[in-house]
């Protein structure tokens, strides 16, 4: 079935895949130029008018007359100079931009089939005066861009997470919220798709958490937000995707850089980065060490409501997790020519943890007078070794301007940990002693290739294919001592061989284009899924197929320059994962266990927004309505067995749910030295779980808020201010109190830019806290969780090299031309 569709896909689009002069229209006076082959030539070169220099990185377009529509443009290079090729017959504008520089206007030119080459010779541009001292101001990557289908942050001016990780850099987020257990939810929902430079990374094998605990902050380039993906990516995430772009520096010659860090309760961090580029090629390298320990501390209230009376069972546990990561990263981009670069890279990562924790246990009757108790000190020891290797390809074709490129992942992980259980009485006497050994291996081979074709100025043509085979391999055993009898003794509850597999097999078709004010894309992906397992405990064997075909579709309309509306659809996927599959039971906390559910389905949401972007002179407004409905919700269900009096935590379809809402963006620039960016997300969000339990259906509105302040102290010092709040909901089982935070850092630049000393400190006021109600048949249960969120680091960083300081300026201003809005081609 799936050979089937990738014939159709592949066919389809060479059938279409014509000479892009075929494809416009014929009527009108132009008709028989645009016909004829785009052969012309334009070249010349760019120089300051009051220095004589060249002007390096200018933006240079040819504009149509008629129309104003561009037909050609690029940058000059180093020494000035520009070519552009293929250019169409007819009457254009030449057209010249650059920061610090008024726009240049040329007078007309005529590319006619008698003269296809014209040679401009020097054209010499004026620098604005009023702008000059503007220039560093704007060499900086813009904070927030939006384009047609994402929200890029950029981190350039990211102070409060120096030195920490990814995870405290998704806190500063708009749309994003992460809770205490670095649980990520985008928009109010957790099924979010995570990709590390667009691809599934197997870094740590095991939870997401782990793998965004790993990556520095200091690694991240920017963050990349889509809430409607197309059907050029991946369908998992119901909610969408979060792309964390990590650095890869590409500047010429050789450059280096290190930054060191140390902060409260026993925190250290070390990165070292570096890249030698030429002509031909450009090798990198980045090593980051990081060293912390985190307190964390809970306490739970059971109150039991079944039997003659009621009692309760308090819960109260405290431990230090201490982790040491170490991430190695390189790789070699080969320029094969001008139009072909191979990519070879690899990523080696090793984790060392240590989650000792103690838990209290009393038993309470009705007066609340303790009636039994016995404590409880766990130790888990784990180590994580992962690497990564990739393999890219990129050939563009000059004649057609079609694109190819074609990758290869494989990552390949290990889990191996120890715990061990001891059970004391109030008196700290020894009772029982449980050993559990566990082992995980994980791997994924990741295999793609997309093909971009325009058809015309206007429009394009984009096709792909991508296979994703993932392997995961789980086995635990233990055993039990009893210092009464001094032997050991197998416990099967321990004893377990879990073995999963998946593959995913999709190809894609868009088609995008412009007319008049309008942008439009249109695609569709077919996806064919296939999972199994197998658990030796249960003897349970399972094996799904899914073929499932994912449209998506964006409209947008320029009102004017400054202003745009959008539309978009996509249907998008959420498949269990395999820990949210595996029915082994995890006996951790002996009153409150969880396991999996094979029985779970993949759960389909159709998701609807609307945006409107308003942008001012040193403002912008970013509105977005969405409305989301989710098929067989995946979520989780707890329950109590009243005769054990424990409680368990699995995975269930509910029927269905609705989520409808609205979040803002607003932008401001007070005056040179101040910028602040607000967001807030209001969403009602409703839920049908009748096909569990008739009352477990629930509305509720939600709502959170975000705030960034970034101000220029001084010329070379600079101040961050950040908080949040997510207010109290109601969930099926329960309800969120809430949780609030607000962080703050200085950053002083040294040496002209070539170095930094930063100070932050997260979670000034300690309020990150989860205050969580859960209500079932039986019993309410109170708890209240902390993770040591309130940190103080100090942060230095040095970067030296052959590459001009202000060549760095330049490139992040390309960068930024790049990622424009108007630019709806932009991609991985």
């Amino acid at each position: 079935m799936r050979i089937l569709f990738f014939l159709f896909l592949f066919s389809f689009l060479r059938g279409v895949a014509q000479p892009p002069g075929q494809h416009r229209g014929a009527g009108g006076r132009d008709s028989l130029m645009q016909k004829m082959p785009a052969i012309g030539k334009v070249t010349g070169s760019v120089y300051d008018s009051l220095t004589q220099k060249p002007a390096e990185f200018a933006s240079v377009a040819l504009m149509r007359i008629r129309d104003s529509v561009p037909v050609a443009g690029t940058l000059t290079d180093h020494k000035g100079n520009f070519t552009m090729t293929e250019v169409p017959f007819g009457r254009f504008i030449l057209k010249i931009s650059s920061i610090g520089y008024s726009n240049y206007s040329g007078t007309p030119l005529f590319i006619k089939p008698e003269e296809t080459t014209l040679e401009l010779g020097k054209i010499f541009i004026r620098p604005n005066i009023k702008r000059l001292k503007e220039v560093e101001v704007a060499g900086e990557k813009s904070e927030f861009i939006n384009t047609l289908d994402r929200k890029v942050y950029n981190l350039d001016k990211n102070i409060v997470n120096t030195g920490g990780t990814a995870t405290e850099v998704l806190r500063n987020i708009p749309s994003v919220t992460v809770d205490i257990d670095g649980n990520i939810s985008l928009r109010g929902s957790g099924n979010v798709n995570v990709l590390i430079d667009g691809k599934p990374s197997g870094i740590t094998g095991a939870t997401r958490q782990a793998v965004l605990q790993q990556i520095p902050a200091s690694g991240i380039d920017r963050i990349e937000v889509i809430t409607n993906p197309s059907a050029k990516y991946d369908a998992d995430g119901m909610a969408g995707i979060i792309n964390i772009v990590t650095k890869k520096d590409k500047l010429k010659g050789l450059n280096a850089n290190i930054s060191l860090g140390v902060g409260s309760n026993e925190k250290y961090n070390l990165a070292l980065g570096g890249n030698y580029r030429s002509s031909k090629f450009n090798v990198y390298t980045n090593y980051s060490f990081r060293h912390e320990k985190r307190a964390q501390t809970s306490e739970s209230i059971r109150e039991n409501l079944y039997g003659p009376a009621i009692t309760y069972n308090l819960n109260q546990s405290h431990g230090n997790n201490l982790n040491d990561a170490h991430v190695l990263k390189g790789g070699l981009d080969y320029y094969l020519s001008e139009s072909m670069t191979l990519g070879i890279g690899a990523t080696a990562s090793i984790r060392e943890e240590n989650r000792p924790e103690y838990i209290n246990y009393q038993f309470e009757d009705e007066a609340r007078v303790v009636t039994s108790s016995f404590i409880r000190e766990n130790e888990d020891e784990g180590k994580n070794n992962s690497i990564d290797y990739n393999l890219d390809f990129k050939k563009t074709f000059r004649k057609s301007k079609a694109e190819w490129t074609a990758s290869a992942l494989y990552s390949s992980a290990e889990r191996k940990s120890k715990d061990v259980f001891n059970t004391f009485t109030d008196l700290h006497e020894l009772t029982l002693k449980q050993f559990q050994n566990n082992e995980t291996a994980n791997s994924i081979t990741t295999v793609q290739t997309d093909y971009s074709l325009p058809l015309n100025t206007n429009s394009k043509l984009e096709a792909g294919w991508k296979s994703i085979l993932r392997k995961i391999d789980a086995a635990s055993d233990g055993v039990n001592f009893s210092p009464a009898s001094d032997t050991y003794t197998s416990d099967p509850r321990f004893n377990d061989h879990f073995i999963y597999d998946e593959g995913i097999h999709a190809g894609y078709l868009i088609y995008s284009g412009r007319f008049r004010k309008f942008d439009y894309q249109l695609g569709v992906r077919g996806e064919d899924y296939l999972n199994s397992g197998k658990s030796e405990t249960s003897s349970l064997n399972f094996e799904n197929e899914y073929l499932n075909i994912y449209p998506s579709g964006f409209l947008k309309y320029n009102i004017s320059k400054n202003q745009e509306v959008q539309v978009s659809y996509s249907r998008r996927v959420n498949r269990p994962e395999s820990r949210t599959l595996n029915p082994f039971i995890d006996y951790g906390d002996t009153l409150n266990v969880r396991k999996g559910n094979p029985e779970v389905k993949p759960e389909y949401v159709d998701s609807y927004e609307m945006s409107y972007l308003k942008n001012f002179d040193k403002h912008s407004v970013n509105v977005t309505v969405y409305y989301r409905y989710t098929h067989n919700l995946i979520t989780r269900y707890r329950f109590l067995d009243q005769s054990t009096n424990v409680t368990t935590s699995t995975f269930i379809n509910f029927s269905s749910s609705e989520n409808a809402g609205a979040e803002i963006v607003i932008k401001n620039q007070i005056g040179e030295a101040i910028s602040i960016m607000t967001s807030g997300n209001v969403f009602q969000n409703k839920i049908n779980g009748s096909n569990v339990e008739a009352e477990l259906q629930s509305t509720s509105t939600n709502w959170n808020a975000r705030m960034t302040i970034n101000a220029k102290l001084a010329k070379n010092t600079s101040l961050q201010l950040s908080g949040m709040y997510m207010a109290p909901a109601v969930q099926p089982q329960g309800s969120f109190k809430g949780m609030s935070g607000v962080d703050a850092g200085i950053r002083q630049e040294l040496w002209k830019g070539r170095g930094s000393l930063s100070l932050n400190v997260n979670d000034i006021f300690n309020t990150r806290k989860m205050v969580i109600r859960n209500i079932g048949d039986g019993y309410i249960s109170d708890m209240t969780r902390t993770r040591e969120s309130r940190v103080a680091m100090l942060n230095f960083s040095y970067r030296f090299g052959s590459a001009d300081y202000n060549m760095r300026k330049k490139n992040q201003r390309n960068q930024n031309q790049q990622q424009e809005p108007g630019n709806m081609m932009d991609d991985f």
